[in-house]
């Protein structure tokens, strides 16, 4: 085995030594990944309320294709994780060609209709007013740069399963910062760049994602990398494109099920009334729960990888522990975030929104926004266990229980739950506190639920190629 792979081999070492130093920088890369939306809402916040909510619809569509390109993402970590554990060296290389193109393919099936029907759409989930233009802008603009972000997903992806976590977490922290001083130029026209608003913010971030993940690409395909990209031979393997679309659609589809709960429980927040305030409060409540999700996902990104590599080397109880160890990491951590949002609710919802000392016009938008946070973070903990077992169990290749699981929680309990609530709320003397703790319920009984499948093991016995 060379050097490269030698250090990439995850089934080395103490099981706890090995996820933490393998677990951490793929947390920090996915709290920096995260903060690619939460940047642009900081600084198009401060256009006003209608590009907070712009903003957020145009994202809420375009999370579509992204947790689309997450199911690939999840088979490729599966599939060549798994054989890289079994020093199938070679297949792991065709699976990484294969699962870039069939994101090309996916990046053209998907950017396409979202550009010529933005408007459509962004009408669907609720922009209206001068919020629609903008967010018709910043969707169009995303739609047509969809493969930058494809790339530099795939790209960690690839590398995280060939053990390599401090590479996806420098791509990360590269992007994001890059994306920062692009976004504040080009939204506001600074240092010599146009004046843009809510447009600019979409195109710095396509900018940033494309520069590195082109410096992903090449670290791939280095003959020097443990999992490589070779380019040599480009040519399309159906079986392997439909190997890693059969395990890819049912990942795709719980993360689609999470969107269309979060879009249900935004269109059912409207029977409260307070309109374009509780949208906007709303809007930086569900981003700042994402920011935490997506940073505790790291743990889940780490138990993907040593689950797989574990399966793969035949060391099936290292996998178990691993995803127990894992969670708990995770469901610790969240729980520690949870306690700082719930200190700083008030210094959050300025900082992505506006001050009400100095403009009163934002007071009712903060005040729901923190009514909603101080509430949301009781279910960060369990968040960050059943995320995590999800992770795990799709790292096994097991992508189907996932998203019965989801499906379960997120659309046959919490949003009839909700809809319960929101829509007897006048006659039954319900407030908006008896909604946001009924998503906390869920979000505990659906972690509830992964921990029994996790214990129960069946996925040990997944069969992958």
């Amino acid at each position: 085995m060379s050097d490269s792979r030698l250090s990439g081999d995850l089934n080395r070492g103490r099981l706890l030594i090995r996820l933490v130093s393998f677990g951490i920088p793929l947390v920090l890369g996915m709290f920096f990944h995260s903060l690619f939306n939460l940047v642009d809402l900081i600084i198009v916040g401060k256009l006003g309320t209608y590009a907070l909510a712009a903003v957020n619809t145009a994202t809420l569509i375009n999370f579509v294709p992204m947790l689309i390109s997450t199911g690939v993402n999840n088979a490729s970590i599966a599939v060549i994780s798994r054989n890289f554990g079994m020093r199938s060296y070679g297949r792991a290389n065709a699976n990484t060609l294969q699962s870039f193109l069939l994101l090309v393919m996916l990046a053209v099936v998907l950017g396409v209709p979202s550009y010529y029907y933005a408007d459509q759409l962004n009408r669907l989930v609720g922009s209206e007013g001068a919020a629609l233009p903008a967010a018709n802008d910043y969707l169009e603009i995303m739609s047509l740069g969809l493969f930058t972000m494809f790339a530099l997903m795939q790209v960690t992806a690839v590398l995280r399963a060939g053990g390599n976590a401090r590479m996806p977490m420098i791509l990360m922290i590269g992007a994001n910062a890059l994306n920062v001083f692009l976004t504040i130029d080009m939204v506001h026209g600074l240092l010599g760049f146009p004046k843009w608003g809510v447009a600019g913010a979409a195109w710095s971030t396509v900018i940033a994602r494309g520069i590195f993940a082109l410096f992903g690409l090449y670290l791939i395909t280095r003959p020097a990398a443990p999992v490589r990209l070779i380019l040599r031979k480009i040519k399309l393997r159906p079986r392997m494109i439909w190997n890693l679309t059969r395990i890819g659609i049912p990942s795709s589809l719980q993360f689609v099920v999470r969107v269309v709960a979060y879009g249900a429980i935004l269109r059912l927040v409207t029977e409260f009334g307070s309109g374009q305030s509780m949208h906007a409060a709303l809007a930086v409540g569900f981003r700042l729960d994402m920011l935490a999700t997506f940073t505790g996902a790291g743990w889940g990104a780490a138990s993907a990888a040593m689950v797989g590599q574990a399966l793969g080397g035949g060391f099936k109880q290292r996998a178990q522990r691993t995803g127990w160890a894992a969670a708990i990491l995770d469901g610790l951590m969240m729980a520690g975030i949870g306690i700082l949002f719930y200190r700083y609710a008030s210094e959050l919802m300025i900082l992505f929104g506006d001050n009400p000392a100095t403009n009163p016009d934002f007071q009712e938008t903060h005040d729901l926004g923190v009514e909603y946070l101080q509430i949301a973070v009781y279910g960060y903990a369990f968040a960050g266990i059943g995320i995590t077992l999800a992770q795990s169990l799709n790292g096994a290749g097991s992508t189907k229980m996932p998203l019965l699981l989801d499906t379960v929680g997120f659309l046959g309990i919490q949003i009839p739950l909700a809809a319960y609530i929101a829509l007897n709320h006048v006659e039954h003397d319900f407030d908006r506190s008896t909604l946001w703790w009924s998503l906390v319920a869920t979000t505990a009984v659906v972690a509830a639920l992964y921990a029994v499948v996790w214990n129960y093991g069946h996925w040990k016995h997944k069969k992958i190629r």
